[in-house]
């Protein structure tokens, strides 16, 4: 605690002089600068210079840091400047006052008092805000929670639609439609799905904003959704879908799944005149702005869901599962690797039926166990059939080594 002299007790408190220059303001500043500034008066008793220089030396500063606080056009505010960031010369306004006592200049204590002490009431004050702005208050009644980390290894794509949480399985869709969800584009969709979704052609869509769950990563999601859950992606277009980030990263996306829509994954629907983007310039419209096609328009836009799509486009494929088709599980293969064979499971296809979507993949086990142990695999047409006969019992042997190191592989 710093000592205190007659003269400072006078001005500020005895707790208050440990508190930093830094807490002068500029108006205190100012007024120390009209005094101190002026030179000429004569050293008083005790030999110290009356002004700036006097002050200068009493904290501490050198000769020619002297010198050059005289060349500032505003000596006693460098000098305080200064002295403020030299904290081993103890820059308080404690010392201040000191050291202006010992210069013999009253007159500075006297006039610059009150300003001081608000200054001193303004700082202090603005440390306790900061103090309090600095430390969180934990409240005790709220419990600290418990982070599990192995949520976050968690795969989102299994359980991404609201239809997924009801069935408990994943649900695929005839069509994702695209659209701006936050323009009167929404009424026509809701239209359109009263229609598509109706007895007459009882189509199965996913709609944003209303099959979709918050939470999730957007982008992420649409993106497997329209690769592997739908079938096709109905764009709805208008100047709001222009405006929209969504709807270009979904039209895009789905473009590129179907390079110059070979597999008609894409089908645009214009709703009111705008400007087509230039990657479904290729692409022929169904157009709902003429109101003499409007009477074809939903049966036209329905057919075009509903055409055939090709597997390959929809990257469901697997060589796996023509290696099992070909693969005769009656042969002396053991009744253990069988068993094991039979819970693979393999990406079978269906053929697109009009009443809805075909699961682009589903267990072969399911319809493997359906026969018995010592039963071969299902009869197929004539032509299919033929194709078995004629391969060789090399060739199919082949097959069922490829199969088994396959197996082996996966296990």
């Amino acid at each position: 605690m710093e000592e205190s002299t007659p003269e400072s007790l006078d001005v500020i408190p005895s707790e208050h002089r440990s508190v930093s220059l830094h807490a002068l303001r500029v108006s205190s500043r100012k007024r120390l600068s009209l005094y101190l500034n002026l030179e000429g008066r004569l050293p008083n008793e005790d030999g110290v210079v009356p002004d700036f220089n006097g002050l200068a030396e009493l904290v501490g500063f050198c000769y020619l840091e002297i010198k050059n606080f005289a060349r500032d056009r505003d000596p006693t505010a460098a000098l305080i400047d200064e002295w403020s960031s030299r904290s081993n010369l103890n820059p308080t306004l404690g010392r201040l006052v000191d050291y202006l006592g010992q210069m013999g200049r009253e007159d500075v204590l006297t006039d610059c008092k009150t300003s001081i002490l608000a200054d001193i009431e303004v700082y202090l004050r603005s440390c306790d805000s900061n103090k309090t702005q600095n430390h969180l208050i934990q409240d005790d009644t709220v419990s600290q929670s418990i982070i599990d980390y192995t949520d976050h290894h968690t795969d989102e794509t299994k359980t991404m639609t609201t239809d997924d949480v009801e069935s408990g399985r994943p649900t695929y869709y005839d069509a994702f439609v695209c659209y701006n969800p936050e323009t009167d584009d929404l009424q026509f969709v809701k239209k359109m799905i009263s229609i598509l979704e109706g007895s007459d052609f009882s189509l199965k869509l996913f709609v944003p904003w209303r099959n979709d769950l918050p939470g999730g990563s957007k982008y992420v999601i649409d993106a497997k959704l329209i690769q592997d859950r739908c079938r096709r992606l109905i764009i709805i277009l208008s100047p709001q879908y222009l405006k929209s980030p969504a709807c270009d990263f979904q039209t895009k996306f789905a473009q590129s799944l179907s390079p110059g829509s070979r597999s008609k994954r894409l089908v645009p629907v214009l709703i009111e005149p705008c400007q087509i983007p230039q990657i479904l310039h290729h692409v022929t419209l169904c157009d709902f702005t003429k109101d003499d096609l409007k009477e074809w328009f939903w049966h036209r836009l329905a057919s075009a869901v509903r055409a055939p799509i090709e597997q390959k486009d929809m990257g469901i494929i697997s060589s796996v599962a023509n290696v099992q088709l070909s693969l005769d599980l009656s042969s002396s293969t053991s009744s253990s690797v069988k068993s094991d064979l039979l819970s693979i499971d393999v990406p079978m296809t269906q053929n697109n039926s009009p009443s809805g979507p075909s699961p682009p993949s589903m267990s072969a086990g399911s319809s493997l166990h359906s026969m018995s142990a010592g039963s071969s695999l299902p009869s197929m047409s004539s032509s299919s059939s033929s194709e078995m006969g004629s391969v060789s019992p090399v060739t199919r042997k082949k097959k069922k080594n490829a199969f088994t190191k396959l197996f082996s592989q996966k296990h």
